[in-house]
């Protein structure tokens, strides 16, 4: 499989930023590997044109290698599910146009990172849901979580999601989202990893404004994280 998906708990929880970390470090260890976010909802107009923040921000992490439309080619402005958002703007999503387009995009690259929209069953077609659609494309999967009270059921949930369908889980990444600390953090990583066994866990820090915007950074972030011995050795060839 030339591909990982990312995922998460819920919306919200840096599943862009994550995606935008794994892309530059893979590609500063020579990797072709390009992000996707092929569903964006919520997008503003921009020149007359509904504009993806996240996808754009993947873009650059992509090193601009594919075209915006590319990365993102399905764009709703509600910030809704996305067959909700879809369904508002009297058109429909169909998850097999959005594996179509990504199979596209795998064929002329190394590796593709494909970041979701929401968590795994925010629905796509009326009755399918991410979850179907990465039943379909069978990516080994990241899993990101916030780091906040409410995080390890959220997480459990999702794993036994995943497991269920025979998805393989490369990690689990807890992302810090506030810079403030609650007072459940200084334990809920432990109790995570107790849980979820063999699956690897990981820390992200919070994320400051003067480095958000820079995903080359975020990768420099990404790569202490991780350390040199993560799932990634298996896609450098």
């Amino acid at each position: 499989m030339n591909g990982i998906f990312v995922t998460g708990t819920d919306t919200g929880v840096g599943k862009s930023v994550i995606t935008a970390g794994l892309t530059s470090l893979l590609r500063k260890r020579g990797v072709d590997c390009v992000a996707l976010k092929p569903v964006e909802t919520g997008c503003k107009l921009n020149h007359g044109e509904l504009f993806p923040e996240d996808g754009h921000f993947l873009w650059r992490a992509s090193q601009e290698s594919i075209s915006l439309d590319d990365v993102t080619p399905f764009r709703f402005s509600l910030p809704a599910s996305p067959y909700r958002a879809a369904a508002l703007q009297a058109t429909r999503l169909r998850i097999s146009d959005i594996i179509e387009h990504i199979r596209a995009i795998e064929e002329t690259h190394d590796l593709v990172i494909v970041e979701g929209a929401g968590g795994l069953f925010a629905p796509i077609e009326e009755n399918r849901t991410f979850a179907d659609l990465m039943k379909k494309l069978g990516f080994p999967v990241v899993l990101v979580a916030r780091l906040k009270l409410g995080t390890i059921n959220h997480t459990m949930l999702s794993i036994e999601a995943l497991t269920k369908r025979n998805l393989d889980i490369l990690g689990v990444i807890l992302s810090k989202c506030d810079m403030e600390e609650g007072p459940e953090e200084q334990y809920t990583p432990n109790d995570i990893k107790r849980m979820i066994g063999n699956i690897p866990l990981f820390q992200f820090p919070f994320v400051n404004v003067s480095v958000s915007d820079n995903p080359q950074e975020i990768g420099a972030m990404m790569e202490k994280v991780l350390g040199k011995e993560s799932f990634l050795e298996q896609f450098i060839c």
